[in-house]
């Protein structure tokens, strides 16, 4: 297959060096303003095509849409909730823009060629309890990153009504694990890996309101592998994609390589399998 990552960062570099390895063109594009273009040198020698696109923009989007892909995996998005607060503004023209800006490309070509987008737990909202499903209504959010989700996963699925195409809404749970591309940053490392690093420096990671907090995680190559094989069914299709649930202060203890002792608030219902368990690879130095 051939396939367009647009979104080349921690997660969408991750999927094209899993699409590189099962033999498949990977087309990367990224505008550069998280992810430094040197750091997917890597993923060029190995035969993946990186572009300077902006999915704000739509006659970049279009030009890049004028060849022929397969299949369009829509990662690009400020993520960060520190960042949406110092810039809102970059954050809504990313997030409700560009989602936007693509399925209107996408349309425009009438290729009705197959969307996965990386969506978040985070769009069911906070103080989970039970069993949370993929049909689980959305809930109240509380920074712009997140909320922006909301509104991409469903003007995407107007487009995808209106011009025929497959669309599967994956939401990703707290991801970690090595990649191609890691930022450095601290507002833009999710807390696995901030707190693996901050221990293995001799730091203690700090926990807000004690790290009560349940949190779904998967690890980066369980993420791509399910990415890379959806939409695994026609038409629009929501799934979640978490492999545990843990409490903030559990991922602290494993980190310090002390045993789990709370009981998380809700589990996640997900249709995938999954080959990484968070204690694993906390326990590997």
């Amino acid at each position: 297959m051939r396939l367009l990552v647009l979104g080349a960062g921690y997660v969408g570099a991750k999927l094209a060096e899993v699409a590189l390895s099962d033999g498949h063109e990977v087309v990367l594009a990224d505008n550069w303003r998280a992810t430094r273009r040197d750091q997917l040198e890597g993923l060029e020698r190995r035969g993946a095509r990186v572009e300077t696109v902006d999915v704000r923009d739509p006659g970049e989007v279009r030009g890049l849409l004028a060849t022929p892909f397969d299949r369009v995996h829509l990662l690009a998005a400020q993520a960060s909730r520190p960042l949406s607060i110092s810039d809102p503004a970059y954050t809504e023209q990313t997030n409700l823009v560009g989602p936007r800006v693509v399925a209107e490309a996408l349309g425009e070509q009438g290729a009705r060629i197959p969307v996965v987008y990386g969506s978040s737990l985070h769009v069911y909202g906070p103080d989970l309890r039970g069993q949370v499903t993929a049909d689980r209504p959305y809930g109240p959010q509380g920074d712009l990153a997140h909320l922006s989700k909301i509104y991409a996963e469903l003007c995407l699925a107007l487009y995808a009504r209106r011009h025929g195409f497959d669309l599967a809404l994956l939401r990703l749970g707290i991801v970690y694990g090595p990649g191609p591309v890691e930022h450095e940053r601290p507002e833009s490392q999710t807390v696995v890996d901030k707190f693996r690093r901050l221990v293995a420096a001799g730091e203690q990671p700090q926990l807000d309101d004690g790290g009560q907090a349940t949190v779904g995680v998967v690890h980066v190559d369980d993420a791509a592998r399910i990415l890379l094989a959806a939409p695994a069914e026609p038409g629009i299709s929501a799934a979640n994609v978490a492999a545990e649930t843990v409490t903030v202060r559990d991922v602290a203890r494993l980190a310090r390589g002390e045993p789990p002792e709370d009981e998380p608030a809700f589990a996640v219902a997900s249709p995938f399998s999954y080959e990484h368990a968070l204690r694993d690879y906390l326990a590997t130095p």
